[in-house]
This record gives structure tokens, C-alpha cells and sequence, in this order.
């Protein structure tokens, strides 16, 4: 053989995989929570400050017969 012993690459293992990681799994979950949280807070907030009608709206007359 030209190359050394240490130089020679092995492909006769393959590495096995160890899975995914449970850290990615606890940071998934408390995506999808704070995403579920967030549009339910804002669905709940969306009618904060609004009233319908409006006493204050303005009654302009818009045709120009008097």
C-alpha cells in the first residue's frame, strides 16, 4: 500500500446516528405552545378599545342637496 496506515481511511463502519437530541424536542414544544399563546392572546385582545358604533363618529352629510 502507498499510504500509511494512518493515513488510510476506514469506510468499512458507518457511524450510526445517535437520534435526535430530547433538548430539541422540549424546545419544539415550547414553540408550538408560545405560538398557540400568542394567537390566542391576540384573538381575546382584539376587541380591547373598540366600540361599535362610535359616539363620537362624525354625521357628514355627503350629497350636496340642503
Amino acid at each position: 500500500m502507498i499510504v500509511s496506515d494512518d493515513e488510510f481511511l476506514d469506510f468499512s463502519k458507518v457511524p450510526e446516528s445517535t437520534g435526535v437530541p430530547p433538548l430539541l424536542y422540549r424546545a419544539l414544544a415550547i414553540g408550538l405552545v408560545m405560538i398557540f399563546a400568542i394567537g390566542a392572546a391576540v384573538c381575546l385582545m382584539s376587541g380591547y378599545g373598540h366600540h361599535w358604533p362610535a359616539d363620537t363618529t362624525l354625521r357628514v352629510q355627503l350629497n350636496n342637496d340642503q
